[in-house]
């Protein structure tokens, strides 16, 4: 049986179920997720299966809605952040937990591997490949927005960006901001935050650039009473990350944040504590 086909069975049998859920389902455990991917993205594509939330993202067939949660539910469900205490040991001992799982760390140290096998970004073959890997690990989706940027187009627009490896190494945020922009049709603010941050973390152990997703989003202002979520979104859609790589480095200089690598540990310790 094929395995698009799998996933329907299986999703019209369990419901909604993350990627990893399926992969289970499907073989027995969750080592297979990655190899679904592609399966699993062509019935989104074809609208069968609808994809739902980030980091995990749900899937459930189309028309097969999960229920609605009423608002007094869904604020039922919000962590009391304020039992949070950010300082450098908690952020160290959550990316321990983090960098020690069965998911995130061992496609950590295989993202690890293949940027240091391929470290340039001249080569829009070489480039696809990285993107590739860069959005199944982290659940990026590209695939959903095939009409507005291909593959092919988005590698050769980052393996055209003048000096890219060297402003890489340098931490230069306003490549976030042109990879984002790719062909002006679509804002990948989001991936290009996360392309950028694994060339300087995993290839030049650097710690320049702070990523921004759904969950940073949501969650950022729960911990902070200076920021929005409109605010986050406006540097979003204005392509003004150094406003959000800025703000990022100014509150953990307030906390008094000094361990290694902080930037990616406070990433890892937002996601953990509210993915």
């Amino acid at each position: 049986m094929r395995q698009k086909e799998k996933i329907r069975l299986v999703l019209k049998d369990k419901g909604a179920m993350t990627q990893r859920q399926l992969a289970q389902a499907m073989y027995g455990d969750d080592r297979h997720a990655p190899s679904i991917y592609f399966a699993l993205m062509a019935l989104v594509d074809e609208r069968v299966v609808t994809k739902q939330g980030e980091r995990p993202a749900v899937y459930f067939l189309s028309g097969n809605v999960p229920a609605v949660k009423t608002p007094e539910q869904k604020q039922k469900r919000r962590r009391d952040v304020l039992k949070d205490v950010i300082s450098n040991e908690s952020i160290e001992k959550v990316s321990r937990l983090v960098e020690q799982s069965d998911a995130y760390g061992p496609e950590n140290r295989l993202l690890t591997r293949c940027l240091q096998k391929f470290p340039y970004n001249r080569d829009p073959d070489i480039v696809a490949m990285k993107i590739g890997l860069i959005d199944i690990t982290n659940s990026t989706h590209l695939s959903q927005h095939k009409s507005l940027i291909s593959m092919d187009q988005l590698s050769r627009i980052i393996a055209a960006i003048p000096n890219i490896d060297e402003r890489l190494e340098a931490g230069d945020p306003e490549l976030v901001n042109e990879i984002a922009r790719s062909n002006g049709k679509i804002n990948l603010f989001s991936f290009a935050s996360k392309y950028c941050c694994y060339h300087n973390r995993n290839l030049y152990e650097k710690d320049d650039y702070s990523i921004l997703d759904t969950v940073l989003k949501e969650s950022l202002p729960r911990y902070f009473s200076d920021i929005t979520k409109a605010q986050i979104q406006k540097w979003q859609n204005q392509f003004q990350y150094a406003s959000y790589n800025d703000y990022i480095t100014r509150k953990l200089d307030e906390l008094g944040i000094t361990t290694p690598y902080r930037k990616r540990k406070f990433d890892h310790f937002v996601w953990y504590k509210n993915r």
